[in-house]
C-alpha cells in the first residue's frame, strides 16, 4: 500500500473508533446513504454500536464531524429538514436499506435491503 492510500485509509479507521467501532469495516456495515449532495458528496447514518445513530456527511477529509440521536425517528426528521433547508431536489432523496414499500419514517434502514 503506497504511503497516501496508508494515510487515508488510517484516517477512516480513526474515525470508525470515534463512532464506537473497531475498524472501518464494521461502521461501514452499519452505515447507510441517504442524500447526494453537490459535487459529489453525500449524507450517511451509521447505527453505533450502543444502538443510537450518528448522521455525517463526507465533505472534506476523515475523520469526519457527527452528530447522535437516540432514536431513528429524531434521526430521519433531522435528515428530512436538513434536506429540505438546502432545497435538494428530490432526485438527490435516496436513502439505502429500504424496499419499495417500507416506510423510512417509521422503521430504520436494513442491512440486508443495502445497496
Amino acid at each position: 500500500m503506497n504511503f497516501f492510500k496508508k494515510i487515508f485509509f488510517s484516517k477512516y479507521e480513526q474515525f470508525a473508533k470515534e463512532l464506537g467501532y473497531r475498524t472501518w469495516s464494521e461502521a461501514s456495515d452499519n452505515t447507510f446513504f441517504m442524500f447526494h449532495i453537490p459535487e459529489d458528496g453525500g449524507w450517511y447514518v451509521t447505527e453505533l454500536p450502543n444502538r443510537t445513530w450518528a448522521v455525517w456527511n463526507n465533505e472534506g477529509d476523515p475523520p469526519y464531524s457527527f452528530v447522535t440521536f437516540l432514536t431513528w425517528s429524531e434521526t430521519i426528521r433531522y435528515l428530512r429538514k436538513l434536506f429540505n433547508e438546502y432545497c435538494y431536489p428530490e432526485t438527490y432523496w435516496a436513502p439505502e436499506g429500504y424496499g419499495i414499500d417500507d416506510d423510512m419514517f417509521l422503521n430504520p434502514p436494513q442491512k440486508d435491503k443495502k445497496l
